[in-house]
């Protein structure tokens, strides 16, 4: 899924309130509202929210209404969708996050602090994308009923070399229980570097985990796979050569090729449900200064 952030979607672009909404207004003393600025569906925004928005966004009034309203829904949708990100969630995501890079989470970790990057507001982060990844996931899945059969069918046809899979593939496995080494050995691409063993292999593709065939079949020849954690020590493999592709049943592939067909329409659905949700909330103006 492409990055977007819970204050806005692409092409989600700034609308400034308008008569769309249901817009009251009850002006009421300071004291009574305890610096609320307005409600939406209910739930407060303060007047300190206004104002930091303004600062921190560097926009108007008006703009920063329409970021803190698109911010209410979004919360208020993850909150009515029960979407949960557990630690562990966000563990799995940080050690996946090393493997395309092609690292470690150790490494990950020295880095930041070498400069000055604070690990918990990372992880913080790391928890935000995965909340609005899985919000967004939520929204298109009710979509994926409408996708036309012959679109997919279509899709499959044009596109089968991404669909094509090799019986077996011919690799030089890297491995070592130094991460660093390894790491050095793959940007030289050397067979010859301490403390890293390799081992000349050819991999029936049926014999291999579906997430790992997955990372193969996506890696060019002469490149190294990411690297993975294997009975304590770090393994990568640099493929020498794909052989005998074929091309894996529609039916198979099926869901795949939905996936691919949401995420092109991903923008356009997330748009179209925000701008519903706008159009149906209920916006009470307090005070705006």
């Amino acid at each position: 899924m492409r990055t977007k952030t819970l204050l806005s979607i692409k092409p989600f672009k700034q609308i400034l309130i308008t008569s769309a909404f249901l817009i009251s207004s009850s002006y009421a003393a300071p004291s009574l509202v305890n610096g609320i600025a307005f409600f939406v569906n209910g739930d407060p925004i303060t007047l300190l929210d206004l104002y930091s928005t303004m600062q921190g966004a560097k926009v108007n009034q008006d703009a920063a209404i329409d970021i803190l309203i698109n911010k209410q829904l979004h919360e208020q949708e993850i909150k009515k969708r029960d979407i949960i990100i557990t630690d562990l969630d966000i563990s799995n995501e940080i050690e996946r996050i090393a493997r395309v890079n092609k690292t470690s989470v150790e490494n990950i970790r020295s880095y930041m602090q070498e400069n000055g990057k604070d690990w918990n507001a990372y992880k913080q982060e790391i928890k935000d994308n995965l909340i609005k990844t899985k919000l967004y996931q939520s929204i298109t899945q009710d979509s994926l009923k409408l996708t036309d059969e012959k679109d997919l069918q279509e899709y499959y046809n044009t596109h089968q070399e991404e669909f094509s899979v090799p019986q077996s593939i011919e690799v030089v496995k890297f491995y070592s229980y130094n991460s660093q080494a390894l790491e050095q050995a793959m940007r030289d691409k050397s067979q010859t570097h301490s403390d890293v063993f390799t081992e000349n292999e050819i991999l029936q593709t049926t014999e291999l985990n579906p997430q790992i065939m997955a990372d193969f079949a996506q890696t060019a020849t002469n490149t190294f796979t990411p690297i993975y954690p294997i009975d304590g020590q770090f393994v990568s493999f640099l493929i020498l050569k794909k052989n005998n592709p074929t091309l894996l049943p529609y039916e198979f592939v099926k869901n795949t090729i939905l996936q691919k067909t949401m995420n092109q329409k991903e923008d356009y659905i997330i748009y179209e449900h925000f701008e519903k949700l706008r159009s149906n909330a209920k916006i009470n103006i307090i005070r705006l200064d």
